[in-house]
């Protein structure tokens, strides 16, 4: 099951995904104010959940500004790409170029995955870490045969690609990406998009002039 939310002043899309175990993992988790961690919490409290993984596409702080606080109080490490860290790192600089408070990175511990490495949570969920880099570096879709759908983060929008004029931005490699890892995806999968609404392969392939254009 998928439960989508939307948090903080970029109108981030968090995702939280679950099965009948209870066991869940927390894909972006955007949630800055403190009614939105709260309505995090509640949602995670009634329904008895259990949080095994946090996931990260990309480590810009509009995606992660709630993962400190639900790293501490879970007790679990935020999974990425290593490549990623670098961005991670420049927090600082981030939240005062984009308006977010400054995060408290204390006592947090990080798990790094490879590029198609496999996720197990639950009763035999799986997702799959496909190369999505080129918004920034490290960049991960997270590929769910299960629920046939990607959770692309601001690799893909509807009809439009990630900004790539960002530190560490690449529009080539976020093209080749797309093309090679994302649009060769059965044609029926949801993409799950880091802003706005979600989309699916088969319509951005017909649709999405950048991908039209490549």
């Amino acid at each position: 099951m998928i439960k989508q939310f939307v948090f903080n002043h970029f109108q981030e899309n968090t995702y939280l995904l679950y099965d009948d175990s209870k066991q869940c993992v927390i894909i972006d988790a955007g949630c800055n104010e403190k009614e939105e961690k709260e309505e995090m919490y509640k949602f995670i409290d009634d329904n008895k959940l259990i949080v095994t993984k946090l996931l990260l596409t990309h480590a810009h702080i509009d995606h992660f500004c709630g993962m400190t606080d639900l790293a501490r109080r879970y007790n679990v490490p935020i999974t990425m790409h290593a490549e990623g860290k670098k961005i991670f790192d420049i927090f600082l600089l981030q939240a005062e170029g984009m308006n977010f408070e400054k995060q408290d990175v204390s006592g947090v511990e990080f798990e790094f995955v490879n590029y198609n490495d496999w996720i197990v949570f639950g009763n035999d969920y799986k997702l799959k870490t496909i190369n999505a880099s080129g918004h920034c570096p490290g960049s991960i879709a997270y590929y769910s045969p299960k629920d046939a759908a990607v959770f692309v983060g601001d690799a893909v929008f509807n009809m439009s690609i990630g900004r790539t004029d960002l530190f560490g931005g690449d529009l080539d490699e976020l093209l080749l990406n797309i093309n090679n890892n994302i649009m060769t995806l059965p044609l029926d999968t949801q993409i799950m998009c880091g802003h706005g609404p979600c989309s699916d392969v088969d319509y951005e392939k017909s649709n999405n002039p950048y991908i039209q254009t490549y």
